[in-house]
């Protein structure tokens, strides 16, 4: 039984994503989150709620031991903070695999207009998902940077994925592919070691998402 631990667990993609692995019998989850009230019943005996703050050391620790996999999907402007945390929680633990979901555009690596238009719309994110990157490219966790760009509850699963340094493709990521991504990942482990991908849904390409046309 792979045990896989999800911060972020009441966001939107987190839960996409939770759904998702409970359809692998060999997974047990641990769902991290401020308030466990958020999470109704989920309908499996493979899934434990675990509340608590990630920006508390012992609340961290207490989640992360024991696990064979993180997956981070949590959000907010101190995510690079809360990142750093992971991370040390994760080494003092002895936990070596992490999925952290950062975003497009950090490396001016989308397309125009394209980049323009997200420069404008959420620029003010990018230099804490950029570090969010840094940060587990410069730890020695076997890590996995997924960087979604505009997130869409389209029932799509299939995904494109670019390399750090390569142009993206498309202005769209659905939850499900990503959590697709994580399932992928999470049957076997060694995937995607060390890189740090894009994740994207092909045929989305232009100068923004759909949704803003």
């Amino acid at each position: 039984m792979k045990k896989i631990l999800i911060l972020g667990a009441n966001g939107a993609t987190a839960r996409v994503v939770t759904q998702r692995l409970l359809q692998q019998a060999d997974v047990k989850l641990t769902l991290f989150l401020r308030h466990k009230g958020r999470i109704g019943d989920l309908g499996s005996g493979r899934a434990d709620v675990h509340e608590g703050d990630i920006n508390n050391p012992d609340d961290l620790r207490a989640a992360v031991r024991g696990q064979d996999i993180v997956v981070s999907a949590a959000g907010g402007m101190d995510l690079d903070e809360k990142t750093q945390a992971v991370i040390a929680a994760m080494n003092e633990c002895g936990v070596r695999r992490i999925i952290a979901i950062s975003a497009g555009g950090i490396y001016d690596e989308l397309p125009e207009p394209f980049n323009k238009w997200d420069q404008d719309m959420v620029g003010y994110t990018r230099p804490v998902n950029l570090a969010v990157a840094e940060a587990l490219e410069q730890s020695s966790l076997d890590y996995t940077v997924l960087r979604p760009v505009w997130l869409t509850d389209a029932p799509v699963t299939e995904f494109v994925l670019t390399t750090k340094g390569e142009m993206y493709k498309g202005t769209e990521t659905s939850r499900a592919s990503i959590a697709e991504f994580v399932a992928e990942v999470a049957n076997d482990p060694a995937l995607y070691v060390n890189e740090n991908l894009g994740i994207s849904q092909s045929g989305t390409d232009g100068a923004k998402p759909q949704a803003y046309r």
